[in-house]
């Protein structure tokens, strides 16, 4: 990872960054990911925190567990879970109709990847 990815950023930052919901960082700060004192998070810390903490998330999300294959060596399986986690979790809490409808098409698409 680049080394902005360790300087510590808001939660708004954060959406930004990634490109998600601001309630999807949220639900991970509420599954235990670390911040610091001002509330701020890095990046890094986050993406390790959700590859780790999958199964935690999605408890709280109210989602159904689900089968990771990532390891304590290597988490890199677990990162379908965590986008099959997410599009999940926008149909669900999404307000708008087209978010949910396109969260819907690409989790379709991606659970006929058997590879991905």
């Amino acid at each position: 990872m680049e080394q902005a990815e360790d300087i510590p950023i808001s939660i708004d930052e954060m959406a930004g960054k990634l490109k998600c919901a601001r309630g999807w960082i949220q639900l991970s700060i509420d599954a235990g990911c670390p911040q610091n004192d001002l509330g701020e998070l890095r990046v890094r810390d986050f993406m390790l925190f959700q590859l780790s903490n999958i199964h935690r998330i999605r408890e709280l999300a109210g989602l159904p567990s689900i089968e990771t294959k990532g390891t304590v060596e290597d988490l890199r399986p677990n990162v379908k879970a965590i986008l099959t986690t997410q599009l999940e979790w926008l149909q669900v809490r999404s307000t708008k109709q087209s978010v949910k409808k396109a969260a819907k098409l690409v989790y379709d698409k991606m659970q006929a990847i058997e590879e991905f």
